[in-house]
C-alpha cells in the first residue's frame, strides 16, 4: 500500500463540482487487484448531513482528489461514503472507490468542445485549452 497527501476533494454533481474546505486529508492506494483506493476526508462538520445522506443511500459518486501538492491535476475516482464520523466539530468522512482513467479522453473532448463551440482560433484557442484543463470544468454531453 501508499499513502498519500489529500490536499483538495471535490464532489461532482450533474454538471457542476462542489469544492470541501478540507482541513487534512489522506489517499491510500491499496495496490490490490481491483485497483482500491481508500481517502480519508477530514472536514468542518457543518456538512455531516450531506455525507450521511449519501452514506445511508449507498450513492455512487464521481470524486475528484487532488494528491500531494495543489498543482497536480486532479484524479477522478467512482467512489461510496464508507463512513462518517463526527469529531468535535469536524468530521471524518471515509471513501472507497477506484480510479477513473480520463486524462486523455478528457482532454480530447475538452478540445472538441473548445473548437466546435466557440469562435476561439490560435494562441486564445491554446490559452483557453491550457486554463481549462488546469480548472477542469465539467463538460456537457451534448
Amino acid at each position: 500500500m501508499k499513502t498519500f497527501k489529500l490536499v483538495k476533494l471535490q464532489i461532482v454533481e450533474n454538471d457542476s463540482i462542489r469544492d470541501f474546505n478540507l482541513v487534512d486529508g489522506l489517499i491510500i492506494n491499496k495496490e490490490d487487484e481491483k485497483q482500491t483506493w481508500i481517502l480519508e476526508a477530514f472536514l468542518p462538520a457543518e456538512k455531516i448531513d450531506f455525507f450521511k445522506r449519501i452514506q445511508q443511500n449507498r450513492e455512487d459518486l464521481e470524486v475528484r482528489a487532488v494528491i500531494s501538492s495543489e498543482r497536480n491535476d486532479p484524479a477522478s475516482l467512482f467512489a461510496h461514503v464508507h463512513d462518517v464520523r463526527q469529531i468535535g466539530d469536524k468530521m471524518s468522512v471515509l471513501f472507497t472507490g477506484h480510479l477513473r482513467n480520463q486524462r486523455n479522453e478528457y482532454a480530447e473532448e475538452l478540445l472538441d468542445h473548445l473548437v466546435s463551440g466557440s469562435d476561439l482560433e490560435g494562441t486564445d484557442l491554446v490559452h483557453a485549452f491550457k486554463e481549462q484543463m488546469k480548472a477542469k470544468p465539467r463538460l456537457k454531453k451534448v
